[in-house]
């Protein structure tokens, strides 16, 4: 749940303030670490889903979502600077599309092997 949270968070803010700033970049970023602070507030007052030492807990899950997120900029980065005449929300879009299905790969791998 908490995922899906950020997602659409980082969704809707990140045309906002890449309006607001101009620079691709640094509006991922920016938009990506609201999104997450978004999601974080949203779980804390309603209980829903797992905190981030809940996290840390589970062997492998940790590596995994810094991998996932650095596939995620990593390939944003690419997109935009390949095809700057592309919208850059459809690079967020392909970005995020990439990072789940790494994502949904990993845990299933880190599931098999428990």
């Amino acid at each position: 749940m908490t995922l899906g949270i950020t997602i659409v968070a980082d969704l809707v803010l990140f045309p906002m303030i890449l309006t607001a700033l101009e620079a691709p970049i640094l509006s991922r970023g920016v938009s990506f670490l609201t999104a997450y602070a978004v999601s974080q507030m949203l779980r804390a007052t309603t209980g829903l889903g797992k905190s981030p030492g809940a996290i840390l807990q589970v062997p492998g899950l940790w590596p995994l979502l810094a991998i996932t997120g650095l596939i995620n900029f990593g390939l944003f980065g690419i997109l935009n600077a390949r095809a700057p005449e592309i919208q850059p929300i459809l690079h967020l879009l392909l970005a995020w599309a990439a990072s789940l299905l790494f994502i949904a790969f990993g845990v299933y791998r880190i599931k098999r092997f428990r």
